[in-house]
């Protein structure tokens, strides 16, 4: 619309043309999931669910193996953890938040029943470490061990989180305590794809903390691109239906960042409410500045994951992890193209909100 102020946004986010680099490696592995679990308890289903997922942490394995001088090949059976380990927490996710529908098939507790579901997403959990156990044969013991280490921390993390979040449900919650959350609930499985592919390409320990790094921060703009997806019903790029977080009062940056700037809880109470006009919806945000700031604070950790990787050796792995974060989260760039990495400013960890810089 000709005059139009708002902030121009580009919802539909597709890393897909970056992975093709290992796009080979990632169908083998998604391959090998289905067929892992073909003989499992609901194996079918299980399969059908996993075989539909886009792979972005598989592929954080590969490129983080590869980035420090590693053989992707020998990194298989993480990438088959963190997916495995991914797609229950996805389970239990759906079960707190009553979806309906993931990955465009009913909810997996839709189908076999909530307490089933219950424990069919323990199993997946712990037939990621069954998985990453594989990787003994391939990999000196003291590597194999850290890695479980990180997997379980992971584990640990995830549910930290999760039990934070339900702590302070339809409670204000200030930006430095939705960043603890995102933390362990999203960013967590980030963190470990990036250093359990550091761990087994033989990574230093410098190199380990900086892949750590850049994995905290993709994570969180990551769940910052969710939010926004949420908000502003984008149930397509989204994956699931929208407005199951706004509904369960979950903790959201667009609305913690309203509250913040002096907005009725009657205004809070119109964007939770399902079901409300978009238009109403967005325009409060505009109207509060909301976008701009989300915005920057999401291209803050952007620029924090770039510059965790700008002392790596050159490569096409590297490359692709420089770009990553603005093509799989920057839901304020083109989608047309790809986006050359920000220019990264060099205090860009130290801007970082909440303490995150390290």
């Amino acid at each position: 619309m000709a005059g139009d102020s708002r902030t121009a946004m580009h919802l539909e986010r597709d890393p897909g043309p970056l992975l093709g680099h290992h796009a080979e490696r990632i169908e083998r592995c998604r391959r090998r999931l289905v067929s892992r679990l073909r003989n499992a308890p609901a194996g079918a289903a299980l399969g059908e669910y996993l075989g539909r997922g886009k792979m972005l942490r598989a592929s954080l394995v590969f490129l983080s193996c590869a980035a420090v001088g590693g053989d992707p090949e020998r990194a298989l059976m993480a990438a088959e953890a963190i997916e495995l380990i991914h797609g229950g927490s996805l389970v239990h996710d759906d079960l707190i938040d009553e979806a309906d529908e993931r990955r465009g098939l009913p909810a997996l507790h839709r189908r076999v029943g909530e307490s089933a579901a219950l424990v069919l997403g323990d199993y997946l959990l712990i037939r990621a470490f069954d998985a990453l156990g594989e990787a003994r044969g391939l990999h000196p013991a003291d590597r194999v061990l850290e890695a479980l280490r990180t997997l379980s921390h992971l584990a640990q993390e995830c549910c930290r989180g999760q039990l934070e979040e339900l702590d302070l449900s339809d409670q204000p919650v200030s930006e430095e305590g939705y960043l603890s959350i995102i933390r362990g609930k999203t960013a967590a499985p980030f963190m470990a794809a990036s250093v359990l592919g550091a761990l087994l390409g033989g990574g230093t320990d410098e190199e380990i903390a900086r892949l750590r790094q850049y994995g905290l921060s993709l994570g969180i703009a990551f769940q910052i691109y969710d939010d926004v997806l949420d908000v502003a019903g984008a149930e397509d790029a989204l994956g699931k239906p929208v407005g199951n977080s706004l509904a369960h009062g979950r903790p959201m940056l667009p609305l913690i960042y309203l509250r913040q700037d002096g907005a009725s809880e009657e205004a809070l109470r119109q964007v939770r409410r399902a079901g409300s006009p978009l238009d109403r919806v967005m325009g409060l945000l505009e109207a509060h500045g909301v976008l701009d700031r989300v915005r920057a604070t999401q291209e803050a950790f952007i620029d924090a994951a770039i510059a965790s990787v700008a002392g790596f050796a050159p490569s096409t792995d590297v490359e692709i992890l420089r770009a990553l974060p603005i093509q799989a989260t920057a839901w304020w760039a083109p989608a047309s193209g790809l986006f050359a990495p920000s220019q990264v400013r060099g205090g860009a960890a130290a801007r970082l909100p909440g303490g995150l810089g390290g």
